[in-house]
């Protein structure tokens, strides 16, 4: 699994085959056959090493729900962050990791003890892995590589001279935003999202089918 990481890491994801894992272990192709029975067995194993190595699952603190889903969210941004190449792994599987599993019920379970539903218990899971994602998949897609916090702001300060009279609120953002980074960001997102999370506990809503309509509406 370490070599197929290391394989995806240095030449893509496309590199990863039975034939160069073996290569980078000494082996033979047909002697990995005795521990992946295919593909597929593979990439779960890739993914559960990603999991609990690379994001950290097995070290992040467990005392509370929030440290969960702060540290899994951390873990996971960082990973899609500096290993974009091991991305494609997770698109071949139907589920999480089945060695995942425990991290998820428990997760799961201290939300429930600490008085939230079962499905904002879910959601709240789901989300901040969603967020985690989406997050490094935004900044490499919309900032692009390297340094993208320091063009952007860039860009901005160039707005009164190539948009004279335009975009007056971006173009004041530029020397308020001075260091501004990405981390930063999500940072401040995650600790929304928990907040927010935390609200639900306190406040908890009609589930959507049953929300009433909001008065005014004619509806």
């Amino acid at each position: 699994m370490d070599a197929a990481l290391a394989i995806a890491d240095r030449d893509g994801f496309r590199a990863v085959t039975m034939r160069a894992i073996a290569a980078e272990v000494g082996a033979t192709p047909m002697a990995l056959y005795a521990y992946f029975s295919n593909k597929n067995a593979l990439y779960a194993g890739m993914r559960d090493r990603i999991f609990f190595v690379h994001v950290g699952a097995e070290t992040i603190s467990r005392r509370t729900w929030q440290s969960m889903l702060e540290g899994l969210a951390r873990g996971l941004y960082q990973v899609m962050h500096d290993r974009p190449n091991w991305t494609p792994v997770f698109a071949y599987h139907s589920g999480p990791a089945s060695s995942g599993l425990g991290f998820i019920d428990e997760s799961v379970r201290l939300m429930r003890e600490d008085g939230l539903s079962m499905e904002d218990a879910f959601a709240a899971y789901w989300n901040a892995m969603s967020f985690a994602v989406g997050s490094a998949t935004c900044e490499r897609i919309m900032m692009g590589g390297g340094d993208g916090c320091t063009r952007l702001l860039a860009r901005l300060r160039e707005l009164p001279v190539h948009a004279p009279g335009r975009h007056a609120t971006l173009a004041s953002a530029a020397e308020k935003l001075v260091g501004w980074t990405w981390d930063e960001a999500f940072e401040r997102g995650i600790r929304s999202l928990v907040a927010g999370v935390e609200a639900k506990r306190a406040r908890p809503e009609f589930p959507s089918k049953h929300r009433p309509r909001a008065s005014g509406t004619g509806a």
